[in-house]
């Protein structure tokens, strides 16, 4: 069977799209996925928002200690806190967190 999935507005996203992204939330930032796309992204002079349940794990300060880098917490299944992690920012990379749990409907939930 195939599953259909709501559709949430995007009443968060700029009325056209820029140019060039000036500022990119990362969700995922201190994994593997989330690490690559935010060092491609300053790499290329773009400033990043690093969000992540933890911001004072290990992980998180190293990335707050990077230029261009901005560490701000979140928990995908709070929706206030997202928002609020992503307020500012003209781009997003987005990863759920299948492992925590390994439950394949709470990551679709996410």
């Amino acid at each position: 069977p195939v599953k259909t999935f709501k559709v949430l507005p995007l009443k968060y996203a700029p009325s056209s799209p820029p140019s060039v992204l000036s500022c990119v939330g990362v969700l995922g930032a201190t994994g593997q996925q989330g690490g690559a796309v935010l060092q491609a992204l300053v790499a290329k002079g773009v400033s990043v928002v690093a969000i992540t349940r933890n911001p004072s794990s290990e992980k998180a300060k190293a990335l707050a200690g990077l230029p261009k880098v901005e560490v701000r917490k979140a928990d995908l299944d709070d929706q206030r806190s997202l928002e609020a992690a992503f307020s500012g920012c003209d781009g997003a990379f987005v990863v759920a967190n299948f492992w925590e749990g390994m439950n394949p409907n709470k990551e679709m939930k996410q």
